[in-house]
């Protein structure tokens, strides 16, 4: 009886020092872990100067890349926009290439041409070239003759008297209109009816 409580007694010593053991281990291999973990270098005055340097060589770089190729692109779009433009010149002026020749060819002739029904014809004819040419490119003529008054349409440039075109109506056209789909490129240079002369009269005297 003796012999096995003696038995258990060193078994329990046993796994005790065998605890004691591993708690030793385990904490020699922790505390050798934290000596091993290596300690960042604290940076010199003169170290840290260097990467800032650095640094800004880097963004500098890369600014100046942005810049040049900025730089590029707005010289490029200017190019296509110069370019652009001239293209559209040329298709617009390859339009009145035809009337401005017959108009030439009209003029050359016209001493040798004293038919004036034949210099007529002629004149009629570039004429209808140069309406086919405003045509060709969206252009409507506007005209204003007998139409009401529209400051966003016409332009006047005088008020006349007339008994039979009522006040604020187009008595005549001096240059027609042009408008390209809903834009006017040009108003209408007109005269504007303001009315019968008696009544203008009448008006003038009661202002006064």
């Amino acid at each position: 009886m003796m012999n096995a409580t003696m038995a258990d007694k060193r078994k329990s010593d046993s796994r005790r020092d065998g605890k004691k053991a591993v708690g030793t281990a385990t904490g020699e291999v922790e505390k050798g872990s934290q000596e091993e973990a290596p300690q960042p270098e604290e940076l010199t005055p003169e170290a840290a100067l260097a990467d800032a340097r650095a640094a800004a060589e880097v963004a500098n770089d890369k600014y100046l890349r942005a810049k040049a190729e900025l730089d590029n692109y707005r010289k490029r779009a200017q190019r296509d926009l110069t370019e652009a433009r001239d293209y559209m010149k040329g298709v617009t002026l390859q339009e009145f290439f035809s009337p401005f020749d017959h108009f030439r060819m009209a003029m050359a002739h016209v001493e040798e041409t004293p038919d004036v029904e034949t210099m007529k014809q002629g004149m009629n004819m570039i004429l209808g070239e140069f309406r086919k040419s405003f045509e060709n490119l969206g252009v409507e003529l506007v005209d204003a003759t007998g139409q009401k008054f529209d400051p966003e349409q016409h332009e006047a440039v005088a008020q006349e008297a007339s008994d039979d075109i009522p006040p604020g109506t187009v008595i005549r056209q001096w240059k027609c209109g042009y408008r390209m789909g809903d834009k006017l490129l040009r108003p209408a240079t007109v005269v504007v009816s303001s009315g019968p002369a008696a009544e203008e009269e009448a008006g003038e005297q009661a202002d006064g």
